[in-house]
């Protein structure tokens, strides 16, 4: 080249449409990427900084008399930034969760001035300590990485966060503690499978499913259903370590392992030492520090452990904050955000409604503590809660509200709100809405029309704090198993072809038992839904915004299309198991030892797993890992319920749980129940990996190409380097850069050139 790129990124996959590396990009890809902290102020109050998610941009503004923002610039980062932080009024650094990597911006000029690669979807960062370090949180690794950012050279030393999915970060007024907010933390539930129900020396005697209601199940079984099926069952432990079901029976003698339930980590900046603050709440959305050194975490909490629809109906999730003191961590004090609500009924109002915030994202604290602002994403809308939690008031704003900023003196606060691409200033004094700007938003229509029937929590929900996403978080999981069963419900007949031949599956009981939440990514087009394969498609989840969510109606068929189409949209990011080029690993950390996930697939495809000569792909039809018919085999003294053929997509998010372990990071696993804790477990008996030297390593390799699929999204995309003029001989970023070439020349990506010319930085 004669010329030298400032910095080279690959773009969307070929399969979009690009006919080389030199055509520009035309399609919009979506992962629905959620925003950690999205919006802050230069030291210096001066200037507004936002990411521009959709745009894969930073926003930059500066204010006009009063306060309102006005636009000044755009400044290309990576792809779907979720959090900017400013450590000089010239340095900002811009957090890319699918591009895997921080762009240093310096702001006067506009330029990137460095990428820095962190590891699999970074979330947020955090500038602490003496010297000065950067702390980085990466979620899909469970790491903080910590960068000296006067040696951006040197590696960054690695913290291990014992939890899963670490995001959202905060610092005390000293730079003494950096707090780690651990978003799927969990409520410490498990589930205990079939065989241990079935136990003569439980506490039912072996009674399967058990009743959840003294001797009796609430609501009453119909008396014209057939026996229920076998199930799993879901318990909780308790404040004395004991799991309990939802009827207040002891089953610990049955449960040998455990879970951290660690919310929020601690850092130690001086020594980098880690501890931990446990039992706040089930996922942690977002966190800050109060002026006088208490922390204070938001998010929510689920109910997950009761069991059946109508006993869960619009009040299976609550939203939570809790607070305590980082010297007695052990002491947290909780309160419900929506005091309003006592959840004795299952609809209220819509005037009620109303006042519930959801999906809370951001929380920021007046300069004197006496108040706080939290942002609902889910409700649109601020409220405002003193340290009590005692609600002082709502300040309706922009759609899916997800950054907090104050002003140093606290008089203004700006709001960023996703879904509408729009920044609200609002008088702090009067709680009143004085300005808003938007900023441009590539979003389909598409995306724009179908959220809300995944989001609003006021338009989908009886209570009003509710939707959708409150399991499926953001588009995807929760990371927790719900029995949403009916006792009083109806058979319904299996209307799917059936692998047994037509006729041959058994019809689905409305007692299915517990069900590991599923993602929504990817659905349209491998239907029929849900773990049984008992939802048609998107349209037939109509009812559970009503029997569920508890809202006065289900949407309507054009509104149910509407959801159904955004949810076309959302596209599996990289998988971070694959190679750069995409390729498969051939040395894969795996359960025992390494695996090689090309020898795997050629196992999937070839090896006779079961009787009759089966392989895998036989019913897990590649690439998606399904066929999409019902499977109702008979084994077993009571045959299992008919389940539909699960695709394989996101195996590498479910890892974190075994039943040998007392310190997991999640208390479910794999299959519809969680039957299996790992994938060793379930590929081992009665499958053809038996525990000898070459059936184990057999059971390595698939292992590991099962969790290294992903059809969606080629590894590269997203990936970045910058050269600066001083590091263009890089060994490193150049082996990076021409991995970059060659998948560009192969129409396997796009590849993105971007360089300052006459003052103006271009792509290429």
């Amino acid at each position: 080249m004669s010329w030298k790129p400032r910095a080279w990124a690959t773009g969307l996959a070929a399969a979009l449409g690009l006919a080389s590396a030199a055509h520009a990009q035309t399609g919009f890809v979506h992962w629905e990427t959620p925003h950690v902290n999205p919006i802050t102020l230069t030291p210096s109050g001066n200037l507004l900084l936002a990411v521009n998610t959709a745009d894969n941009r930073l926003e930059v503004f500066r204010f006009a008399p009063g306060g309102a923002p006005i636009w000044v610039r755009s400044i290309a980062v990576g792809l779907d930034p979720v959090s900017v932080r400013a450590r000089t009024d010239n340095e900002i650094w811009v957090v890319n969760h699918i591009s895997d990597s921080i762009s240093i911006v310096d702001l006067p000029s506009g330029r990137i001035v460095r990428t820095i690669q962190t590891g699999d979807e970074p979330a947020d960062v955090v500038f602490a300590g003496s010297p000065q370090r950067a702390f980085v949180s990466v979620s899909q690794l469970n790491q903080v990485r910590v960068f000296d950012p006067a040696n951006l050279a040197a590696a960054p030393t690695i913290l291990t966060i014992q939890g899963e999915d670490p995001r959202a970060l905060a610092v005390d007024a000293a730079g003494s503690t950096v707090f780690v907010g651990i978003f799927e933390s969990g409520n410490k539930t498990t589930s205990i499978p079939i065989p241990v129900v079935n136990q003569v020396t439980g506490p039912y005697g072996g009674q399967n499913p058990p009743p959840n209601s003294g001797n009796q199940f609430s609501p009453p079984i119909d008396p014209l259903l057939p026996p229920p099926p076998p199930v799993a069952l879901i318990l909780r432990q308790n404040a004395a370590g004991q799991w309990m079901d939802d009827n207040n029976r002891n089953w610990s003698a049955f449960v040998p392992w455990a879970m951290h339930d660690q919310d929020v980590a601690m850092i130690n900046t001086s020594t980098l030492a880690i501890t931990y603050a446990r039992g706040l709440m089930t996922t942690v959305m977002n966190l800050a520090v109060r002026p006088d050194g208490v922390v204070t975490a938001i998010g929510a909490e689920a109910t997950n452990e009761i069991r059946f629809e109508p006993n869960v109906n619009s009040t299976f999730v609550r939203c939570e904050m809790s607070s305590f003191n980082p010297a007695a961590p052990n002491v947290v004090n909780t309160v419900d955000l929506n005091p309003h609500l006592d959840y004795s009924v299952r609809t209220l109002p819509q005037a009620t409604r109303d006042l519930s915030i959801g999906d809370p994202r951001a929380i920021v604290w007046s300069p004197s503590g006496d108040r706080a602002f939290i942002a609902g994403m889910g409700s649109n809308q601020i409220i405002v809660v003193d340290p009590s939690g005692v609600r002082l008031g709502e300040i309706g704003v922009g759609l899916g509200p997800t950054g907090l900023v104050r002003t140093p003196d606290g008089s203004r606060l700006y709001v960023l709100n996703k879904f509408d691409a729009s920044i609200t200033q609002i008088d702090v004094a009067t709680s009143a809405v004085v300005s808003e700007v938007s900023f441009f938003d590539p979003t389909p229509a598409a995306i724009k029309s179908g959220r809300p029937f995944l989001y609003d929590t006021h338009l989908t929900s009886g209570l009003g704090q509710v939707s959708c996403a409150s399991c499926h978080i953001d588009g995807r999981n929760d990371g927790l198993a719900w029995d949403l069963g009916n006792p009083a419900g109806e058979m319904k007949d299996v209307n799917f072809p059936c692998r047994q031949g037509p006729g041959n599956c058994r019809d689905w009981h409305p007692m299915k038992g517990p069900m590991v939440t599923q993602s929504l990514v990817g659905i349209v087009g491998v239907e029929p839904l849900h773990w049984r394969g008992d939802r048609e498609n998107v349209a037939a989840f109509a009812g559970a915004f009503t029997g569920l969510q508890g809202d006065d109606a289900p949407p309507t068929l054009g509104e149910m299309q509407l959801f159904n189409d955004f949810l076309a949209t959302i596209d599996y990011p990289p998988n971070p198991n694959r190679n750069l080029d995409d390729l498969l690993p051939t040395a894969l950390p795996v359960t025992g030892g390494t695996g090689n996930a090309a020898s795997g697939l050629t196992a999937f495809q070839t090896q006779p797993v079961l009787p009759g000569g089966l392989t895998c792909v036989a019913c897990h039809a590649l690439p998606l890992g399904t066929d999409r018919t019902i499977d109702s085999p008979n084994v077993g003294p009571v045959p299992p319920q008919s389940l539909k053929i699960a695709q394989l997509r996101g195996l590498n998010e479910k890892t974190g749980f075994s039943r040998g372990s007392t310190v997991n990071n999640r208390g479910f696993g794999y299959n519809h129940d969680s039957d299996r804790d790992t994938l060793a477990a379930l590929l081992g008996p009665p499958f053809a990996f038996p525990p000898g030297a070459l059936g184990a390593q057999m059971r390595r390799d698939v292992e590991a190409f099962m969790l290294s699929m992903t059809p969606d999204t080629h590894a590269a995309v997203g990936q970045q380097v910058t050269f600066d003029g001083q590091n263009n001989g890089n060994a490193n970023l150049l082996t990076r850069y021409n991995t970059f070439l060659a998948q560009a020349n192969a129409n396997r990506v796009g590849l993105i050139a971007r360089q300052r010319r006459g003052g103006v930085v271009r792509g290429f």
